[in-house]
């Protein structure tokens, strides 16, 4: 995989002399391990391992769980992995798009899975 995009994408994450670091638009990438594993050494250990938000009610519980087994291509929410996250400063659409083609893709989810951009 080239990751030339990827040291572009840490050029703009510098931190610059007396910048105020919690003024800065960020977006998440949250990535399956899997798909985690698609990167270099280097750009994996940029990631922190996390958990999905804990459900507060039974309801709340139920739709994490559809979203775990949507996030990871599976049926039931045991057989999910470790989700990897790193925050980024600016990114762009085009880096967004970047992302999602590393989705991992199988037959009962065409469309993919894996990767998730959050722009919140």
């Amino acid at each position: 995989m080239d990751e030339n995009w990827l040291k572009e994408i840490n050029k703009k994450n510098i931190v610059l002399q007396g910048e105020d670091y919690s003024k800065w638009d960020f977006a998440t990438v949250i990535l399956s391990s899997s798909v985690l594993e698609k990167l270099s050494q280097e750009e994996q250990s940029k990631f922190q391992m996390t958990d999905f938000k804990r459900a507060t009610n039974e309801i709340e519980y139920w739709a994490r769980v559809e979203e775990i087994c949507d996030f990871f291509g599976v049926e039931d929410p045991d057989l999910a992995g470790d989700i990897y996250e790193r925050k980024f400063k600016n990114l762009t659409l085009d880096d967004e798009i970047k992302w999602m083609d590393l989705k991992e893709i199988s037959e009962d989810k065409p469309e993919g899975f894996g990767v998730k951009v959050d722009w919140g």
